[in-house]
């Protein structure tokens, strides 16, 4: 009791902080860190474009953006009264400049790809990105793996080197199929570390056991059965396993749920909402006894808030499945959640099922077909993914040919961009298949409604021959069935189906 009461304490200390800080400072002020945003680009040709999503750091209430266009042959931006220079002298033009949020920006840009430099008027609009991955504004894709940091300094560390746990004996190490960002050691008595390639090490302690002492690792004590989960691209691992009820705290409203349990259990009121990642309900939080936070990459924006559940001693664990390259990797973390609720056997059937689907596709020609992925934003601008990101390697594992846009180092840049209706064009328009990606924006209702998007969708191979199809909404919260979304993809791509559980033809 006097620790709960410390703890409610602790929180009420924070709030009257907060309370003070929002009184100098002004609600809509944002505190000063790294963020994501999306980036849109007006102006021009219509050639050009800006890799979005880009960095935004704001210091001391100061924003910049690290942008990237399209071109090495920008040389110099101008805005409002200030000049400001490459920031590269390699690759495509690089530029850090200040910026407001969610405001339309007038600036110019000079160009040296004509016969003579040409000073253009652009026009950018910044709009940071949420936990979801998505435009603030937005319910959208969660792109935490475009994101965040590759670790708290940078660096991937080797998942197979094991730790010397003083008191525990080491026994093996699990092998894994696909997944290269995490490895499970196994020690004596039941102890397991779960070693992920961001340099964090969870030890997961069984019930009615002690922790050894040491500071190499995190603690995860047993049973893990009161967690909350900020990480909406997890849950539908404790849904494979049966185990929703193990989460009683969500990090999203009940309305964004597509995972059936989850929904249901926060209308039943046995899961609540417990405040977004960046913004925890600490005070629900403690009273709830919560025992483990599950965040995605994205809280490594938000460093104070590990800091702070640090303080209530709860464990943050990060899941990393989206910086996995084979999508199969992704698929392989069940074993981790298997790990945590005690149903390993269950999460090696599922995800043996799951990869039997993939297996299955070996045998399928599709001959290669050319499929696109892409979305339409207000602003007119395309959404689309890049030949680096995961959904691309499931449409060439499906037997697919995936067209990106033409970029260089597509592997180091973020996997979504986007780019104007002209670009996409020019590699889009020859494609065999064009699937709207309706995780981003909503998808039109019909083939005339996408005309009426842009008229010359009506020149597109695939809207011609009848080859334009949809995602499903629910599909990024689908991370356990990836094989059947491969296995959706295949069955599209070969022609054996139009309508399939992730992908609907559009009419």
């Amino acid at each position: 009791m006097n620790n709960i009461k410390r703890r409610i304490e602790i929180v009420w200390i924070a709030f009257l902080t907060l309370l003070f800080t929002l009184s100098l400072t002004g609600c809509g002020n944002i505190s000063d860190g790294e963020y994501t945003a999306s980036v849109s680009l007006m102006g021009g040709s219509g050639k050009a474009y800006i890799e979005s999503p880009c960095k935004v750091t704001v210091k001391n209430k100061r924003a910049e953006a690290d942008i990237v266009w399209s071109s090495p042959n920008y040389d110099y931006m101008i805005v409002g009264d200030e000049t400001y220079y490459p920031v590269n002298s390699e690759g495509n033009s690089e530029f850090i400049i200040p910026i407001e949020l969610d405001k339309d920006m007038a600036v110019q840009a000079d160009t040296t790809a004509m016969s003579q430099p040409h000073l253009i008027d652009y026009q950018l609009r910044f709009t940071l990105i949420t936990a979801d991955g998505n435009d603030k504004e937005n319910s959208a894709e969660q792109e935490a793996d475009e994101t965040a940091s590759m670790s708290d300094d940078g660096q991937q560390y080797d998942v197979r080197e094991k730790l010397e746990i003083e008191g525990l004996s080491y026994v093996s190490t699990d092998e894994n199929e696909y997944a290269e960002c995490f490895a499970i050691h196994r020690y004596s008595d039941g102890y397991a570390v779960i070693a992920v390639d961001d340099g964090r090490n969870y030890l997961v302690v069984p019930e009615g056991k002690s922790a050894p002492e040491g500071d190499d690792f995190i603690i995860l004590q047993k049973p893990l059965d009161k967690i909350y989960c900020a990480a909406s691209g997890v849950m539908c691992q404790f849904d494979t396993l049966g185990e929703t009820g193990k989460v009683i705290l969500s990090g999203i409203e009940k309305d964004k749920w597509y995972v059936d349990s989850a929904r249901k259990a926060m209308e039943e009121g046995t899961m609540e909402y417990g405040g977004k990642y960046s913004a925890p309900d600490y005070e629900k939080i403690i009273m709830k006894e919560v025992d483990l936070a599950i965040e995605n990459t994205m809280i490594l924006h938000t460093p104070k808030v590990i800091d702070k559940l640090g303080e209530l001693s709860i464990p943050v664990f990060i899941d990393r499945c989206s910086y996995e390259r084979d999508p199969l990797g992704r698929l392989e973390w069940i074993r981790i959640y298997g790990l945590l609720t005690d149903k390993e056997a269950e999460a090696k059937s599922s995800f043996e099922s799951q990869t039997e689907l993939v297996k299955k596709l070996d045998d399928i020609d599709a001959s290669e077909k050319t499929v696109v992925v892409f979305s339409i934003k207000s602003n007119h601008m395309v959404s689309t993914k890049k030949r680096s990101d995961y959904f691309s390697k499931m449409i060439e594992i499906a037997g697919g040919k995936y067209l990106g846009p033409d970029m260089e180092d597509d592997e180091k840049a973020t996997s979504q961009v986007t780019i104007s209706m002209e670009s996409f064009y020019r590699y889009a328009s020859e494609a065999d298949i064009i699937i709207y990606n309706s995780t981003i924006e909503e998808a039109p209702e019909s083939l005339e409604s996408l005309m009426s998007t842009d008229t010359t969708f009506s020149d597109f191979k695939a809207f011609k021959s009848g080859e334009v199809y949809y995602t499903d909404k629910a599909l990024y919260q689908f991370a356990n069935e990836t094989g059947t979304i491969i296995d959706n993809l295949g069955d599209i791509i070969s022609g054996e189906k139009e309508d399939t559980e992730f992908f609907h033809k559009l009419r």
